[in-house]
């Protein structure tokens, strides 16, 4: 397989049980995904620049430029609300510097992760696949529990924030 073709890297990252996992519990739908992840092997990864048109091309379903435009404008809208959701949370604070240590934690895992896969070691592969998507629905799963957000009654007493 050519690993610089971007249909297949696009289709290697459709079935990397990983990505499915983190994909699932994300903020983009698989449209939005597939869209924003050709959009950047086009940048990245092409010295020719591809028009719209041709980037809804490589999408899995053959769509329309408008239909590929828009998901991907979706996809963009949504990580970025992302990012505003987290830093509100932050600001409130519902988050502190904690939870951000573990998910620097869980990204080390998936550069594990991604370490074992370009080692081709398919048994090897199968339990860290297994043992890293344990480990990240728990830390995931943790960081979401109400007893690991501070209460947010006591930060907007505290630092005289009112809800309108």
């Amino acid at each position: 397989m050519d690993r610089n073709n971007p249909q297949n890297i696009l289709n290697s990252a459709n079935k990397d049980p990983i990505v499915s996992i983190l994909l699932k519990y994300s903020n983009l739908t698989n449209t939005q995904y597939e869209s924003l992840i050709i959009d950047y092997l086009s940048i990245n990864m092409s010295d020719i620049e591809l028009t719209y048109t041709q980037k809804a091309l490589l999408r899995s379903k053959k769509v329309s430029r408008g239909s590929y435009s828009r998901s991907l404008v979706q996809a963009r809208g949504n990580i970025i609300s992302s990012i505003y959701t987290i830093l509100l949370l932050m600001y409130i604070g519902i988050y502190d510097s904690y939870p951000f240590d573990e998910y620097k934690n869980l990204s080390e895992k998936l550069r594990e992760y991604l370490s074992i896969i370009d080692s081709n070691e398919p048994s090897r592969q199968r339990s860290v696949i297994t043992r890293i998507e344990t480990e990240l629905l728990s830390g995931i799963e943790k960081l979401s529990q109400n007893k690991n957000l501070k209460p947010l009654w006591y930060h907007i007493i505290s630092h005289n924030i009112f809800i309108k």
